[in-house]
């Protein structure tokens, strides 16, 4: 079994002894802040539910757990969200498939990544499966936005919320793997996984020049259009992102005086031209840019310098 992260192995000792004292819920939502694990917390857990002991599960010797871990268990079958939406075709084919008797083994799980982006037609469907489980059947749903989810979905989910972990212990374990420092991104996310994944794509770096660059834009030595050159077209969503971020701990910082000591000159300089108000209105905007520029065509750098030139 891959090492999991330390702040998810409370949950996951509590999931495996739910397993080995035959006390496993039919159907267990993972939850918590994006990116702090929860798929990779309902990959194991599925590992430990495929495995052929129940009573020392997860055994990593039974043909099952073997299996499992090469990604080529027959009964694991997996509906991911994380890219696009899941759509009911998708679920009905999935349903259809777990109510046969396991092809090997004793179980069969169902994961479910990001289930909130089921549309209404794939919530139902996944729903009369949850009331009318099929027999030896797991369903795991991950969700970094529960109440998106349909109440009765909720209501059959036994639910397990996946702490958020320090941030010091954040940046350790980032360290570890990708030998990066990612402190000063801590304004923009404290959670570990999506830490590493922006620094896995190298993305990282966009959003550590940002500040700077919107230092230099705020005092007047960068022109917006030069601004906008410094984001690259298939970076816009993601230093969308940041900015609002940014607007985001400068509204904090002036209602609380708590602030991250990496961003406090932008912060300040953001303050000191604009007031609180305005700062939410430009928050909105960008909201709907962001939105705009995901359903359509229009050029991101010219609709980028248009809504900079509105501040």
């Amino acid at each position: 079994m891959t090492e999991l992260a330390p702040w998810l192995t409370d949950a996951y000792q509590q999931a495996q002894a739910w397993r080995r004292q035959s006390r496993f819920h039919h159907a267990l939502l993972v939850s918590g802040i994006n990116g702090v694990g929860q798929s990779e917390f309902a990959q194991q857990v599925a590992q430990l539910l495929l495995c052929e002991h129940p009573d020392k599960a997860p055994c990593g010797t039974c043909h099952s757990c073997q299996v499992s871990k090469a990604d080529t268990h027959p009964d694991w079958l997996v509906l991911d969200g994380r890219e696009a939406g899941i759509r009911v075709d998708a679920v009905r084919q999935v349903v259809a498939k777990v109510a046969n008797k396991p092809q090997l083994g004793f179980s069969k799980v169902v994961v479910i990544h990001e289930a909130h982006e089921m549309n209404v037609n794939a919530a139902n469907a996944i729903l009369k499966a949850l009331e009318e489980p099929p027999s030896s059947t797991y369903f795991i749903l991950t969700t970094h936005t529960s109440r998106a989810l349909m109440p009765t979905i909720l209501s059959r989910c036994q639910r397990v919320m996946l702490p958020a972990p320090d941030p010091a212990l954040v940046v350790g374990w980032v360290n570890e793997r990708v030998q990066a420092d990612v402190s000063d991104l801590l304004w923009f996310s404290k959670t570990p996984y999506q830490l590493l994944r922006l620094v896995d794509s190298k993305q990282h770096e966009l959003l550590q020049a940002l500040p700077d660059h919107l230092m230099q834009w705020l005092d007047g030595s960068m022109r917006t259009d030069e601004l906008a050159a410094k984001v690259p077209k298939d970076g816009v969503a993601l230093w969308l992102d940041g900015l609002l971020a940014l607007l985001s701990a400068a509204i904090h910082y002036s209602a609380t005086g708590q602030k991250d000591t990496h961003i406090e000159s932008v912060l300040n300089a953001l303050l000191s031209r604009y007031d609180v108000y305005r700062l939410m209105n430009f928050s909105s905007s960008l909201t709907g840019l962001k939105r705009q520029l995901d359903i359509t065509h229009l050029n991101p750098t010219i609709q980028l310098v248009g809504e900079l030139n509105s501040w």
